[in-house]
């Protein structure tokens, strides 16, 4: 039988277009370098003025910035029926609601990064980038239609109006053409270097391709080898939802989750899908982070924090369901709501604020930092045309609602947490470059050994977002407390990363306020400063403006009654010795005038309300306080109230309630030797004595003199106890009975109210009974005060 051979068969002319792809792109450098000349000849020009308004750049085809795309009115007027979004995200204030009801398609391509290396049209082997194919597609569709197109990214600027240009180029017209009307009506797009040689090398790929065969088409962009760049995931099952994750200051990008999940499991998913980018391209993982959630077309102001140091796991699912519109599924009986599945949809929107990051082969956190370079032309990019939410936002410890502050803010952190300066600068500027010399609102309130306390305006959400669309029911939910739509806050800011990390834990300030939030009703006499929720802040490197950051703050209540008037700064003023010419007329009057009408009723008053916060501290559960440093404490300006502003949760033991030592329901003989007494005895043993001493001898006498005094009366009373006391009295009558009444029986009552005075507070000075250890006890401490006699 005769044997047959099979004829090869010839590769097709596709085919071998295909296999001389990669070649297409070798352009020589003269062609390139002309081209590019010919394009920077007609835009990539400095912005001048305001963009107002979208630009008609071809057929049909607008381009703008994420204001132009809010615009719905304009858009309908210049007959937009499809808008794509070229954004890194999807831009939180878009209505899409509103472009449903006039007939707006909406399409997004997510370009996740606008640095000079990123694909935006094809890689470097010439396969065209999913961004371009799918701008490509919409736009024919909508003009189909007979609709006209609105490319828009954040600036309108560079990924926009690249997309805008191809699409064209890809229709057979010029690049020059189309630059040429770009130059007339919007000039200072693609300044881009990567995204102008980009726009080059597609021209040319097309005219080569459009010479050889009629109707070319370039490769889909495969998937990228493994290890080099993420895979592109598929499109979810019917039990799975594609959902948007933008993970602030480094890029967004699609999730598929489960529809029905708990919150922990979405987020170990949303942290695997991070960190499977954060591998490939920045060698590190997450250390630690923070989730939010909202629903794509809704306003910032609509966001929950799915973290339980800010908010109760119970009130973020309440919280889901009620304002979200989200169904429970299913709760599997857990008190504290952790496996709650809840039913997601491709409406939901993430996002995770990174804080910290763990290096391959390290343990120690290290801070997740990026990089923010302004465009030429247009200062303060930042804060006006991102895709970040620069806002301080924050959430209410008891009811989750959410609050944000009524403009931009950035502040500002060190390479050296020892640096304090490093940290006092802020800017809110939006039309110049981030003005960290020229400090405007966020003004510091007061500085301490671990924070900075910046007076911030947050404004809570004020109404429901309409329409409202597929029943999605959006509402303020009721809270316990009575402030007003604008809050003035302080927002307290750790120093160090170790700092910031341990103050997210449960056991520490943001626990420790957050238990204070929730026993409001043991600080009714407002002894403790008002903590009500977490936030998160922007910060930007002092050293390095273009270098950021995440930061936790814990907020609190802002009176001007309190403002920056520490316990330490009273001191300064109750003893300061008054020279003339040494402060300026108003000043020197108002500490003169404080001291002359500071008498002994004052400074009980004072030392009770210092030490009921103590006790409020106490009753509340809080562990430790840090007296130590008297910055830690606020007075009031009439001097009458003292109030705790520095509190944190390292374990010290502290006193248990309800209790029966407290309540004195169990008397003495049943009392163990080891009673549970507050853990405040070291803070109070090392400052107290000290404020006491200041206050009963140094009114206008300066430190040093209480300090030289308080020797000489320990050295004296070794040998004359009498001697001693005399020296106490002599201070304490100039300070508080300067003019004794001429009445003898009145100047009697007085000598001996004096007298009650200086055995009172030699006893203290000298430990001696009853008050040997007054300052081991908080209780023990406020018998002592109590028994100041005050006639």
């Amino acid at each position: 039988m005769a044997s047959t051979t099979e004829t090869p068969r010839s590769p097709s002319k596709r085919e071998l277009l295909e296999r001389e792809l990669p070649g297409i792109l070798q352009i020589s450098e003269a062609t390139m370098e002309a081209k590019l000349a010919m394009l920077r000849g007609k835009v990539a020009q400095p912005i001048q003025g305001q963009d107002t308004c979208p630009s008609q750049v071809g057929e049909g085809l607008f381009v703008g910035n994420k204001r132009h795309a809010t615009d719905v009115r304009t858009l309908v007027s210049l007959g937009v029926t499809g808008a794509m979004n070229c954004a890194p995200t999807g831009i939180s204030s878009l209505n899409l609601d509103m472009y449903t009801a006039h007939g707006i398609a909406y399409g997004y391509t997510n370009v996740s990064q606008d640095d000079y290396a990123y694909p935006i049209l094809h890689d470097r082997e010439g396969h065209r980038s999913e961004h371009l194919e799918t701008a490509k597609s919409f736009y024919d569709r909508v003009r189909q239609a007979g609709g006209n197109v609105l490319f828009f990214c954040v600036a309108g600027q560079n990924r926009s109006a690249a997309l805008a240009v191809a699409v064209q180029i890809l229709g057979g017209k010029k690049l020059e053409e189309i630059l040429t009307v770009c130059s007339k009506c919007r000039p200072f797009i693609l300044e881009n270097v990567g995204f102008q040689r980009q726009l080059v090398e597609l021209e040319i790929i097309e005219e080569r391709l459009r010479g050889k065969e009629p109707s070319p088409q370039l490769r889909p962009l495969p998937d990228p080898p493994k290890g080099k760049r993420l895979k592109v995931e598929t499109f979810p099952d019917s039990h799975h939802v594609e959902v948007e994750l933008l993970v602030s200051g480094v890029c967004t990008m699609a999730a598929v989750i489960p529809v029905e999940a708990s919150i922990l499991t979405v987020r170990q998913i949303l942290n695997d899908r991070v960190n499977s980018y954060l591998t490939c391209e920045k060698k590190c993982v997450i250390g630690k982070s923070w989730m939010m959630f909202t629903m794509f077309g809704l306003p910032p102001e609509f966001d929950l924090v799915l973290e339980e140091a800010a908010v109760e796991v119970g009130v973020q699912i309440s919280r889901l369901q009620s304002t979200f519109g989200l169904e429970i599924v299913k709760t599997n009986g857990d008190a504290l709501g952790a496996s709650t599945i809840i039913c997601w949809n491709s409406r939901c929107r993430f996002e995770l604020a990174i804080f910290s990051v763990l290096k391959e082969g390290k343990e120690a956190h290290e801070p997740f930092t990026f990089r923010h370079e302004e465009r030429p032309g247009a200062p303060g990019t930042l804060l006006a045309e991102n895709f970040l939410d620069t806002n301080l936002r924050a959430w209410d410890f008891t009811s989750g609602e959410a609050f944000r502050s009524t403009h931009p803010i950035i502040f500002s952190y060190s390479d050296d947490p020892r640096s304090k300066r490093d940290f006092m600068n802020i800017s809110t500027s939006k039309t110049e470059r981030q003005q960290f010399d020229h400090p405007g609102e966020g003004g510091i309130l007061g500085m301490g050994a671990n924070a900075i306390v910046h007076r911030v305006e947050l404004e809570a959400v004020e109404k429901d977002p309409e329409p409202v669309r597929r029943g999605l029911r959006l509402r303020r939910l009721s809270s316990d407390h009575s402030f007003e739509r604008r809050w003035d806050a302080a927002v307290k800011r750790p120093f160090s990363l170790w700092k910031m990390l341990a103050s997210m834990e449960h056991k520490s300030e943001a626990g420790v306020a957050k238990r204070l939030r929730m026993a409001g009703a043991l600080n009714k006499q407002g002894r403790l400063l008002y903590f009500y929720g977490l936030g998160i802040a922007l910060a930007s490197n002092n050293n390095n403006h273009d270098e950021y950051k995440f930061e936790v703050t814990l907020l609190s209540q802002y009176q001007e009654d309190f403002s920056s008037y520490t316990l330490k700064q009273f001191m300064d003023d109750y003893t300061k010795v008054l020279v003339s010419g040494d402060l300026s007329p108003e000043e020197h009057w108002r500490i003169k005038d404080m001291q002359s009408k500071f008498s002994l009723i004052k400074v009980k008053v004072l030392l009770v309300s210092l030490l009921n916060g103590f006790r409020d501290l106490t009753l509340m559960g809080v562990q430790a306080f840090d007296f130590n440093h008297m910055n830690n404490v606020l007075v009031s300006r009439d001097c009458r109230k003292a109030r705790l502003i520095d509190i944190d949760g390292d374990s010290k033991g502290s006193i248990q309630f309800p209790s029966e030592y407290i309540q004195g329901s169990r008397g003495q003989e049943d009392e163990p030797e080891d009673l549970h007494k507050p853990a405040l005895d070291v803070d109070l043993s090392t400052m107290l004595p000290l404020v006491i001493q200041h206050l009963i001898c140094g009114k206008g006498r300066g430190t040093t003199f209480v300090t030289n005094l308080i020797s000489k009366v320990r050295r004296v009373g070794t040998e004359s106890e009498e001697d001693a006391k005399g020296l106490i009295r002599g201070i304490v009558q100039e300070d508080f009975f300067p003019k004794l009444p001429r009445c003898p029986a009145e100047r009697e009552r007085s000598e001996k109210h004096l007298a009650k005075v200086v055995e009172w507070f030699y006893a203290l000075l000298m430990r001696r009974s009853p008050w040997t250890t007054w300052t081991n006890d908080i209780y023990d401490a406020m018998r002592c005060i109590d028994h100041l006699p005050i006639s």
